[in-house]
């Protein structure tokens, strides 16, 4: 009778343990039905890896005497220590990760305005990417919507190949690759060759409940929003649309009052005066809280100096000198503003230079009402001067006179605030209609009906955000931050995000033949010259 072999025994349920755990192990990941009954192929697969141990405890318990052993489990231990660092870092990096642009045009970063609206977007908004799979266009919108999601947790998004998926771009109406479709509840807006501008200007559109009507006032030859030259506002008017804002033009001598839908009313320019009538009118829409912004060319007589100085904002007879302009390729007569009021919702954290072409001061009067508050806004640098002798100016001899003209900072925009007037004016008429109402009710309401602050905002020149020169360094984030505060938008008062645009490297002549020959005749050709020495050398030795 043969004599069985206990060593034989055990090591085949060392290796059948082995296998039944690899087959329990495969099993887990490629059958999902038949994971309630893996754990038996484990439980088999370690009962027999411990009949392994148990029959040759004497062999592996003088293995691990062994120094080699004791050497492998020290590095075994180590590698266990080190893989246990990185996941215990990538764990935390998931919960709390932070990124950093340190390209030179900040390319990964978004604008100050994009990220004040993600970080107030109070509702989901989802974003689906129609490109064809592998399109290289797709990973710089991936990257871009990947910022806005890490912006805010109610930004999502997600990418779809029409053409795998006809029925879900059918279902949007997709006739173009690389249209986005950004949607929050019943509301949708489509873009295509997404960029932060245009993705910024979907959100906003989506996310607002309600468009706020800008009406410019015309018949005294302002700048029209029509107009496509440089002197008009039709870049302004396209602005304050990707505001999500209506854009009207109101004729004011027809009106009997300001539109009662209108949330902010422009006067941009005016070559002629205001009739008496348009000035009663003005005085009762301000009266009635209403948002105005001026904006005023010098040597004009626009009917609107009495009607400023009533709230205590003065218009001078000048124009601004500053010579400084000119080292920016300017003319002097075209003001650099570096100085803001710091405290101002406008201007507050604003730090670009805004260009003013033939600009008139416009300044706080010393008498100012008690119910007004005035601030102003930005001025010229201390090498500016208020010119007053205009005709000297006109010959290009005017200098700086003490006696008459004003050394810099001259102010060249003034925001005013109008609170306690209107408030005294509708308690008269709360109590004038309330007639006998009960005295309780009268308070209930008084608590519940807050007076709405009327605004004003005058700028000393009209050209800055026309067409030649919004888009010049901090003029439109100027304006548009200034309508914003008058629209009672504060979230939107930020540095907007730009459209980008190519930076291509220019070389010169010899600069092209220096980097012509570097790259491609001296360094090559180094590399066989060297060999050639080197070879040489051996052969010689």
């Amino acid at each position: 009778m043969a004599r069985i072999n206990p060593t034989k025994i055990f090591s085949a349920l060392g290796y059948g343990g082995f296998i039944i755990i690899v087959a329990a192990a495969v099993t887990y990941g490629m059958i999902p039905a038949a994971q309630s009954y893996v754990w038996i192929g484990w439980l088999v697969g370690l009962l027999c890896l411990a009949a392994y141990a148990a029959g040759n405890f004497k062999t592996i318990r003088d293995y691990f005497r062994m120094r080699s052993t004791r050497h492998g489990a020290n590095a075994f231990i180590l590698v266990l220590l080190v893989l246990g660092i990185l996941i215990f870092v990538e764990a935390i990096s998931a919960r709390h990760s932070a990124r950093f642009d340190i390209t030179a045009t900040k390319r990964f970063t978004l604008s100050e305005q994009t990220t004040k609206i993600l970080k107030n977007l109070e509702k989901p908004v989802h974003a689906t990417a129609f490109y064809q799979e592998g399109a290289p266009e797709a990973q710089r919108t991936k990257d871009l919507l990947d910022q806005y999601a890490y912006g805010s947790p109610e930004f999502s998004f997600e990418f779809v190949d029409p053409d795998r998926f006809p029925g879900k771009a059918r279902r949007y109406k997709i006739t173009t690759y690389g249209t986005v479709v950004v949607e929050t509840g019943a509301r949708e807006e489509k873009i295509t060759l997404a960029d932060e501008q245009k993705l910024t200007n979907a959100l906003l559109r989506v996310i607002r409940d309600e468009e706020k009507v800008v009406y410019f006032v015309t018949g005294h030859d302002e700048k029209s929003i029509d107009n496509l030259g440089k002197d008009g506002y039709s870049i302004a008017k396209e602005a304050i649309k990707n505001q999500n804002y209506a854009v009207r033009d109101i004729l004011l001598m027809r009106a009997r009052e300001a539109p009662a839908d209108a949330s902010v009313l422009i006067i941009a320019g005016p070559q002629k005066a205001l009739f008496p009538e348009e000035i009663s009118t003005l005085e009762q829409f301000v009266d009635q809280g209403g948002h105005l912004l001026i904006l005023i060319d010098p040597e004009t007589d626009t009917g609107l100096e009495s009607f400023l100085k009533s709230y205590g904002i003065e218009v001078g007879q000048d124009i601004i000198v500053d010579k400084l302009s000119r080292i920016f390729g300017a003319d002097y007569l075209t003001p650099v503003v570096s100085q803001y009021a710091g405290y101002h919702a406008i201007t507050e954290d604003f730090e670009s230079a805004s260009f003013f072409p033939i600009a008139v001061s416009v300044s706080v009067a010393k008498d100012v009402p008690s119910y007004v508050q005035n601030t102003e806004l930005a001025k010229t640098g201390p090498s500016s001067w208020a010119e007053t002798d205009l005709a000297m100016l006109r010959e290009g001899m005017a200098t700086f006179d003490k006696d008459k003209d004003t050394m810099g900072p001259i102010p060249v925009a003034v925001v005013s605030t109008i609170k306690e007037k209107i408030e005294e004016a509708e308690k008269d008429q709360t109590k004038k209609a309330d007639g006998d109402k009960p005295e309780e009710s009268k308070e209930s309401d008084d608590r519940e009906a807050g007076p709405r602050p009327a605004r004003i905002v005058v700028f000393g020149d009209s050209d800055f955000a026309g067409n030649a020169y919004l888009n010049l360094s901090g003029n439109r984030d100027f304006f548009m931050n200034a309508l914003s505060w008058l629209a009672e938008e504060e979230d939107l008062i930020a540095i907007r995000p730009r459209e980008e645009v190519n930076q291509p490297v220019v070389l010169s002549h010899t600069q092209g033949r220096i980097l012509f020959w570097t790259s491609v005749v001296l360094l090559p050709g180094a590399i066989p010259l060297f060999g050639i020495i080197v070879l040489r050398r051996r052969r010689s030795a």
